[in-house]
């Protein structure tokens, strides 16, 4: 489990990217949810990491500390502000079976990633950073509940079938 706090510095930069990702699909003439997928589910990736204490959880808290960074220097220099520290949250605990999940999706990260022409890449990297960052407040953590359900009952699931009904 990661916890990293992150600053409203590092906050700023996950929002803006978000946003700014967000805004060119709605500008995109005949957008279809399915373009967002590399950044939603490299988001969904960063948030299932802050939950995880293996190499993806290590990775998502050196996110936030690099986040932490950039954001001090990007919001102080830009409109000089402090670099003010927020609560941390926490998006649930995730079952076994929702580790597999969280695993299966890094797997499938890497396999992508590497398949990726540069502007994927972008769209992969930039969601795993918003989602690494942004579900360690308390807000985001709040609403990610629902996908740490989403995950554990999957993972769950499979787990139970490979059991032969013993979850």
């Amino acid at each position: 489990m990661n916890h990293t706090t992150i600053t409203v510095g590092c906050l700023a930069v996950s929002l803006a990217v978000t946003g700014l990702y967000g805004w060119k699909w709605w500008k995109t003439p005949g957008r279809k949810p399915a373009d967002l997928a590399p950044f939603a589910g490299s988001y969904v990736l960063g948030g299932l990491a802050t939950m995880c204490a293996g190499v993806i959880g290590i990775l998502a808290g050196w996110t936030a500390l690099v986040g932490n960074g950039v954001g001090k220097h990007a919001v102080s220099g830009t409109a000089g502000g402090k670099a003010e520290v927020l609560n941390h949250g926490s998006a649930g605990v995730l079952t076994e079976g929702g580790h597999l999940v969280a695993f299966l999706f890094a797997f499938g990260f890497v396999v992508v990633w590497k398949a990726a022409d540069k502007a994927v890449k972008k769209k992969l990297f930039w969601g795993w950073f918003a989602g690494s960052t942004m579900t360690l407040t308390v807000g985001v953590a709040g609403l990610f509940l629902h996908v740490t359900g989403v995950a554990n009952g999957m993972g769950d699931g499979i787990l139970g079938w490979f059991n032969g009904g013993q979850a």
